[in-house]
């Protein structure tokens, strides 16, 4: 059977979803650059897989094409399977890693930051309401994209200077349509702005994620090398603001007012 080539575009993600899912519990896939993937859709045969010492998201150890050096920097999704943090950490890495980072995301931290993020979301819910009636909103550019991108760039300390240019690299790293030289430039030009903000924060440390991680890596080399701390820092910033934008689909859009 011919693998379902996943549309980069994501204009129907629910329809593709559920075409895979009828190809039964595990169905073949492509990804970008043709390259072939199991696609799990039952969750028994996932928790059955996260459990095997076999399977692990660290290309190094467990993904054979990665090892032979059959993906190569002409792969678009390379970004994310070339990191140093918790996403492709596996085993003692992976523990050793979550008991480094668990602390900077401490409840005084998270409850601290909840004014502001009440702040942000009444602001762009009365820019919606200010809405002339009968006019469409789209809820996720006027509300789901805008909350978790301010929230996580607040919550790990991004300086005002940077945001901008920050926020363009994120929505670069979620672009299907890149090419695989524009996904390569996209994540040197961010690991660059990662790293200006741990310089930043280094200088100027503050009650953030960043200066937290700074802290624990400046402390002890060797429980948290500068790569990544800095792979980290993505990590969070782009899945930090991805899972949550995704809650709202781009069809949402609606009337501003039933009238």
């Amino acid at each position: 059977m011919e693998p379902i080539v996943l549309d980069t575009t994501g204009a129907d993600i629910q329809g593709e979803s559920a075409r895979i899912q009828q190809r039964g519990p595990v169905a073949l896939v492509e990804l970008p650059g043709g390259v072939p993937a199991w696609s799990v859709t039952d969750q028994a045969v996932l928790r059955s897989l996260l459990a095997d010492p076999r399977v692990s998201k660290d290309p190094r150890q467990h993904w054979m094409s990665f090892i032979n050096g059959e993906i190569t920097e002409a792969w678009p999704l390379l970004p994310w399977v070339a990191v140093d943090n918790m996403f492709t950490a596996y085993g003692a890495d992976h523990r050793r890693l979550r008991r480094l980072v668990s602390p900077a995301f401490g409840h005084r931290r998270s409850t601290a930051l909840r004014p502001r993020i009440a702040e942000i979301t009444e602001n762009l819910l009365d820019a919606l309401a200010a809405t002339p009636a009968g006019e469409p909103v789209d809820l996720r550019s006027g509300f789901a994209y805008p909350v978790p991108i301010r929230v996580i760039t607040e919550l790990v300390g991004v300086p005002e200077g940077l945001g901008p240019a920050l926020h363009k690299c994120v929505d670069g790293f979620f672009d299907g349509s890149f090419t695989a030289e524009q996904a390569q430039a996209n994540y040197l030009e961010m690991y660059g702005l990662v790293g200006e903000l741990v310089a930043y924060r280094r200088a100027h440390p503050g009650d953030d994620v960043t200066s937290a991680l700074i802290a624990t890596r400046d402390e002890d080399d060797s429980a948290l090398s500068e790569k990544e701390l800095v792979d980290t820092l993505m990590l969070i910033i782009n899945a930090g603001h991805e899972t949550t934008v995704n809650f709202a689909r781009p069809s949402d859009r609606r009337p501003a007012h039933p009238s």
